[in-house]
């Protein structure tokens, strides 16, 4: 029985898993926005965790981290990509998958949702081999 719960679900959220509701395409459009920022607009897509973490230095202050991505954002470049898939982990977090449109990279994207937007709390990139 279990089995038959569990396919079933698979079956109704389909290949995409929650991408095709409302607040899955909300996600979707975070995540092809930030892979297509070429400059200090993708700063603003960041989470404070992502900014302490990625450009904050030793400091860890979310301040400097964005200070620090503004500078480097002229050096940004951007690519389309395609959402493959979402999910959520309760109201406020979410795990995109993505991919870029040659497929010779792939994309696990966390996102949280502090103060009701949608932001960029890490993105990991995986190459395809060959």
């Amino acid at each position: 029985m279990a089995v038959l719960c569990a396919a079933a679900a698979v079956s109704l959220a389909g290949c995409s898993g929650e991408r095709d509701t409302t607040e899955g395409r909300k996600v979707e459009a975070v995540v092809e926005q930030f892979a297509a920022a070429h400059g200090p607009e993708a700063c603003s897509m960041l989470s404070h965790h992502a900014l302490r973490h990625v450009y904050g230095g030793l400091t860890g202050d979310p301040r400097v981290g964005f200070r620090r991505c503004l500078s480097l954002s002229a050096h940004f470049t951007g690519e389309p990509i395609k959402v493959t898939f979402v999910q959520f982990s309760g109201s406020r977090e979410a795990h995109a998958s993505a991919r870029a449109l040659d497929r010779r990279r792939y994309y696990a994207v966390g996102l949280i949702k502090p103060r009701g937007r949608w932001l960029i709390q890490s993105v990991t990139v995986k190459a395809r081999a060959g």
